[in-house]
């Protein structure tokens, strides 16, 4: 197994998506200036309300607009379409998520395994729960938005960063294959949390939950 990272700190860049498979958002006009930016997050806010109140059959640009407090003519500045705008809220969603996910992981490098996998577990299932609309169910609503959604995801946009984790505990792990062992936790851990938020057919509370997913984690990862 490869050695501990002595600067955790400085282990990776950023996560970014390979130029060949980041998705096009499909910007008219990308902003830039913080009065653009401010009119754009607008109006993907107000998409994103409608979408979850009315439907997306509701989410007709002008009517985006009016939630948003702007004209019609500025939508079409940015956005060419309603799914363009769909777009942007599933691409700012993924990447604010995986943000708060990187930091996490760099501020746990040094963590014992365990209680490491728990905070993370948390935060994931935090977000989880306040995005659940946008990074799961989208896809039912809106089903040309399916293959978009495949190619941009946490996962994807973590996963220098997560493979670093399990780098950096490597002394801990009994797996070799850390890129393998990572997918398999991720999954798991992803499809139960679904499950949870939709159904928790066995009554287990949120912090049990977490505690389980973060035994099956560490047990796969280190036995």
């Amino acid at each position: 197994m490869s050695s501990r990272i002595s600067d955790p700190t400085n282990i990776v860049p950023a996560d970014k998506v390979p130029k060949s498979t980041a998705p096009d958002v499909g910007w008219r006009k990308n902003p830039k200036q913080q009065r653009a930016v401010i009119t754009a997050e607008a109006l993907t806010e107000a998409t994103r309300q409608i979408i979850v109140r009315e439907g997306f059959k509701n989410a007709t640009t002008n009517r985006i607009a009016e939630v948003a407090g702007v004209s019609v003519g500025s939508l079409y500045q940015y956005f060419p379409n309603k799914q363009a705008i769909v777009k942007a809220l599933i691409e700012e969603t993924v990447s604010s998520a995986a943000t708060r996910i990187r930091v996490c992981l760099r501020e746990l490098m040094d963590a014992p395994l365990e209680p490491a996998l728990h905070q993370i577990f948390k935060l994931l299932f935090e977000i989880y729960k306040e995005n659940y609309f946008i990074l799961f169910d989208i896809v039912d609503e809106i089903p040309e938005m399916r293959e978009y959604s495949k190619s941009i995801s946490i996962g994807i946009y973590t996963n220098s960063t997560n493979v670093a984790f399990l780098e950096q505990h490597a002394h801990e792990l009994s797996v070799t294959d850390l890129r393998s062992a990572l997918m398999i936790v991720e999954q798991a851990t992803i499809r139960n949390m679904q499950h949870f938020i939709t159904e928790n057919p066995t009554n287990l509370t949120e912090d049990q939950l977490i505690d389980e997913l973060t035994k099956m984690a560490v047990n796969y990862l280190t036995k």
